[in-house]
């Protein structure tokens, strides 16, 4: 190993590769779980409260903080 492989101290640390990748993940099964139980609520005849859109918007919530968390490092 080479003294020009390792890293400068003066230089900031890298942050890592896969930022905001647990965010869109979980967003994702949020706005998705959201969707299939308003289709099958309307299917059946059910009835949901205004509630149901609450892990909706915090599913869009994640997603948005995810996909700019993940693109502030370009």
């Amino acid at each position: 190993m080479s003294w020009m492989n390792d890293r400068p101290s003066w230089l900031p640390p890298l942050p890592p590769p896969n930022r905001g990748r647990v965010l869109i993940a979980s967003g994702l099964v949020l706005v998705i779980a959201t969707f299939i139980y308003i289709i099958i609520m309307g299917y059946l005849g059910g009835t949901h409260t205004l509630y149901t859109l609450l892990p909706l918007a915090l599913g869009l919530v994640f997603l948005i903080v995810g996909l700019t968390r993940r693109n502030e490092g370009r």
